[in-house]
């Protein structure tokens, strides 16, 4: 074979067009046109939805997602090669009504609220964790939703448990596979026949990621990270490796 010379018409694909033939598990013609994610980004803007009292447990995604960027990262003992590839910036919002104050948080804590539904941003992820009380969407959070929910820089919207039913008021999941407490779905497909209730750990609907728990949770923003951060693969993998999501049973375990 003779070497590429001056004007050869010979192309090779690029990381990321290699990166989606290896992965796509589909041979038709149609999967195997460039459809390939573009880069992650390196700075995130993270918006969490208060509407109530928040299970601290169901912050645990959230602490997840910003474990990869380069301040926390950077903690971990992480290889030189994580440390490179780690986001430079996550900017977590904390949303609610007046946007002022605190908000309460189970096991007797609380946090600052940073904005209101009026004066948020527009958001790169939207985190809506489950609430003690399930009361009615107020109307500014039901706009904000809806605003958000359009916003074509949105990456994605992910429920943590009871969260599904604030975002499901907000009417903009007709037609949506949706997961959420197995306690709660009889009232919610009664109210919301129109959405497509799956009895599952966590689901996915193009940008919507739904869960029935916080600790189902885990593992779908752990796969939420594997696809997004697929150019990111040494940081993501010394946050797992950290954070010990998907490592419940790779050791035998003793009963006494």
């Amino acid at each position: 074979m003779t070497s590429p010379t001056g004007n050869s018409s010979i192309s090779f694909p690029s990381q990321a067009d290699l990166f989606y033939y290896c992965t796509t598990s589909s041979t038709s013609q149609e999967n195997l046109d460039i459809h390939y994610a573009p880069p992650s980004r390196s700075s995130l803007k993270i918006g969490v939805v208060i509407l109530g009292q928040v299970q601290l447990l169901d912050l645990a995604a959230l602490d997840l997602l910003a474990m990869i960027s380069k301040s926390r990262i950077s903690k971990c003992n992480p290889t030189a090669a994580a440390l490179d590839q780690a986001v430079d910036e996550i900017d977590i919002r904390y949303v609610s009504m007046t946007g002022e104050g605190s908000f309460p948080v189970t096991a007797g804590s609380r946090m600052p609220v940073t904005n209101s539904f009026t004066n948020a941003p527009q958001f790169d992820i939207l985190l809506i964790p489950g609430t003690s009380i399930l009361t009615n969407l107020p109307p500014p959070a039901s706009s904000f939703l809806t605003s958000q929910c359009l916003n074509t820089n949105l990456l994605a919207i992910m429920t943590i448990s009871s969260g599904i039913a604030h975002l499901v008021q907000a009417g903009s999941l007709h037609g949506t596979r949706v997961a959420a407490p197995r306690s709660l779905l009889p009232c919610l497909q009664h109210r919301f026949p129109e959405t497509e209730w799956q009895y599952a750990p966590w689901a996915r609907h193009g940008k919507v990621w739904s869960c029935n728990s916080p600790v189902s949770g885990l593992d779908m923003v752990v796969e939420w990270m594997r696809e997004y951060f697929w150019d990111r693969q040494e940081a993501l993998a010394c946050v797992v490796g950290v954070a010990g999501v998907g490592s419940l049973y790779e050791y035998s375990h003793c009963d006494y």
